[in-house]
């Protein structure tokens, strides 16, 4: 059950954000009734993000530490990628925004190599934004989201694609406004990168 409804989690979020909180408080429940596992870090995760989005941070901050905690205990590389994006979200408003870029490219790492695209993918398309929010230098933070693109384009990731297409024609417009860049990070039609 809670790995399903850990991988429910992940999904829910590019899509039915409404329905995240009945999942993660399920997962909560689990986890405090039958005991902890290594997808309970993935529980924790989402809650602890969740306290912190409706202004419970410092709450919020310990529950994601948790789930930092539980990836260790358990050395869980399966769900540490997705733990680490959600986890560093919340860390975000706690520690210096910097931190998150490490995190982030931690995340993106682990996540590769358990096998987890999806996950190294958020991490991906996190740290960009983070690099750009955090005052990275714009050509650095350009090349950087290209190399996201390009990574989700191989892995057919296409929602985080379209997610940060946006993000990246933007710097390509404060940098040189002249410049266009290719549709979606990729030229030819969406279909092409969900065929090839």
């Amino acid at each position: 059950a809670m790995k399903f409804l850990s991988r429910l989690e992940i999904s829910l979020v590019m899509g039915r954000r409404g329905v995240i909180p009945i999942v993660t408080s399920k997962m909560v429940e689990l986890s405090l009734v039958h005991g902890l596992t290594p997808m309970s870090a993935i529980g924790f995760a989402y809650f602890g993000s969740m306290l912190a989005s409706i202004g419970h941070v410092n709450e919020g901050y310990r529950y994601v530490k948790l789930a930092k905690d539980l990836v260790h205990r358990f050395s869980s590389k399966e769900v540490a990628g997705e733990v680490i994006a959600i986890a560093t979200q919340t860390i975000g408003y706690v520690e210096p925004m910097q931190t998150t870029l490490e995190f982030h490219m931690q995340g993106h790492k682990t996540a590769l190599e358990a096998g987890d695209i999806r996950s190294a993918s958020l991490n991906f398309n996190l740290y960009c934004n983070y690099l750009f929010w955090c005052g990275g230098n714009m050509v650095n933070v350009k090349t950087k989201c290209e190399e996201a693109c390009l990574f989700m384009k191989q892995h057919k990731m296409l929602a985080f694609l379209l997610n940060l297409r946006p993000f990246l024609s933007t710097i390509v417009k404060l940098i040189d406004k002249e410049e266009t860049p290719s549709p979606f990070g990729f030229d030819g039609p969406v279909e092409d990168v969900l065929i090839s």
